[in-house]
């Protein structure tokens, strides 16, 4: 989670300027781009920029948002049709409306742009776009000329902005120095890549049932806000240049395509508020917030009440959470989400026996199931015992093989093997979750002292050492991205 104002902004800029350029600035000019960049780079490239993500400690790992999060974005790229390639899809915390396509089909959404979207049509319209650069290829003509210079700029600006918060113009000055050099490489903007763009979501959005006019939507109501306040236009808008001219033809597009009014999801809005609570830093106000009647038009009733509760509960006021949460049962019954919360609920009121019951029964109910899963876990772990954590690694062991790029996952992993007294698949469940938050070193620290144990039998050894030799090579070019990125200060 992000620390501090002045990290977020610093951080959300950079990230946002650079691989938006990348994504939406270049034409289209065929498939020779995969003889530039080949799939395996691409998918270095993006691996590479989302456990940067992690190490700035700016990814949303909720498992309830990132469920909901990655469900709609994969039911988006099916109705694309094109689910060749590898996708992942990422959520930053950072209070700036904005989202990126890089190339290996990452996908990040910034929170900012989640909780401006007044329904699930407008945040499916930008990820609708965003998928469509991947898919027509735009991301990687553009990184042609700029595949070798623009992972290192980009995250030693990141680097030089976070180091230099709190001294003044520091991070203005790193994020001005790098963007200028990711400009220097830029090749000239073309309005086709948005209008394409724009075409292929529009189409993605209705094949997959939701409104397709909600892309156009969010971009025209974007700029009338902030044309109306006087105020820069949001990310979004500055690095996707929207023109009356665009938004009418993709207004045009979509009414064709339009087969019937598309309310928004009861899911999309308990998740907003949810993405709204956890990414708070003032959680008194934000119920004073949920308090005030301009809320009752602006947001669904019974998510209001969902946000409101859990806002409670962080503040330790259980009751004043068990009165929201009775208020919307019979709205949400039957709801996974509600369940969750009432077990957070009982959690916060001590009564961890209740929690402990209801998590069980979701768990025989839903087997593996992630959410699930993980807060079962997670409240197993909190035992801190080894009956806790032998249950812990059961659940875990049959789910953590399909989410195996889950960083959470792997740390619960580490700490219910400890409890139960596997030293060894703790060590390296640790490791895994080191290397994904993009803390190599630490990753390998961890194997090579674990390698040195005795007791290790031959597949341990076997294991360890295949992972020590997969990592070595990425960890020795992060060495000498870091000398490089030294000698250049």
């Amino acid at each position: 989670m992000i620390r501090t104002t002045a990290r977020a902004l610093a951080v959300a800029l950079m990230i946002a300027s650079a691989p938006a350029f990348a994504v939406d600035e270049l034409p289209d000019l065929g498939d020779s781009s995969a003889r530039m960049l080949s799939p395996e780079r691409e998918r270095e490239y993006s691996q590479g920029l989302l456990r940067q993500l992690r190490n700035y400690d700016i990814t949303v790992e909720d498992a309830e948002i990132l469920e909901y999060y990655e469900t709609l974005a994969f039911r988006l790229l099916a109705a694309s049709g094109r689910t060749e390639g590898e996708f992942h899809f990422a959520m930053a915390n950072v209070p700036v409306i904005n989202a990126f396509a890089s190339p290996g089909g990452l996908i990040v959404m910034f929170s900012g742009l989640m909780l401006a979207a007044e329904n699930e049509s407008e945040m499916a319209g930008v990820l609708a776009h965003e998928i469509a650069h991947v898919t027509q290829k735009h991301i990687a003509r553009a990184m042609e000329s700029t595949a070798e210079d623009m992972l290192p700029i980009l995250l030693g600006s990141i680097a030089l902005a976070i180091a230099a918060q709190g001294q003044g113009d520091g991070s203005q000055a790193a994020i001005i120095g790098g963007m200028s050099l990711l400009q220097q490489r830029q090749i000239n903007f073309t309005r086709e890549n948005e209008f394409e763009a724009d075409r292929v979501g529009i189409q993605t959005l209705a094949k997959a049932g939701f409104d397709p006019t909600g892309m156009a939507d969010f971009f025209a109501r974007l700029g009338q806000v902030y044309r109306a306040q006087g105020e820069q236009p949001p990310q979004y808008l500055q690095t996707h240049p929207v023109t009356t001219v665009r938004i009418a033809e993709a207004k045009a597009r979509a009414d064709g395509l339009r087969v019937g009014t598309t309310r928004t999801s009861l899911e999309f809005a308990l998740m907003r508020e949810r993405l709204r609570v956890i990414t708070s830093r003032d959680l008194s106000g934000l119920v004073r917030y949920y308090r005030d009647k301009k809320r009752d038009n602006e947001i669904d009733p019974t998510a209001l009440r969902y946000g409101l509760a859990l806002a409670h509960i962080r503040l330790g006021d259980a009751k004043a959470a068990k009165q929201q949460l009775d208020a919307i049962s019979g709205a949400l019954r039957g709801r996974l989400t509600h369940e969750l919360a009432l077990a957070e609920y009982e959690r916060a009121a001590g009564d961890d026996a209740a929690a402990q019951r209801r998590y069980e029964r979701l768990l025989s109910e839903r087997p593996g199931h992630r959410v699930v899963t993980v807060a079962f876990a997670r409240a197993q772990i909190e035992r801190d015992d080894a009956r806790g954590g032998r249950k812990a690694v059961a659940a875990l062991r049959d789910v953590l093989p399909r989410f195996p790029n889950d960083p959470e996952m792997h740390e619960l992993m580490a700490r219910a093997s400890q409890l139960s007294g596997d030293e060894v698949r703790a060590a390296e469940a640790y490791a895994q979750a080191f290397f994904l938050r993009g803390k190599f070193e630490d990753a390998m620290k961890q194997l090579e002292r674990t390698a040195e144990r005795d007791d290790l039998d031959y597949y341990q050894r076997a294991r360890i050492d295949a992972q020590v030799a997969e990592w070595r090579p990425i960890v020795l070019r992060e060495r000498r991205a870091a000398l490089d990125a030294a000698r250049q200060q």
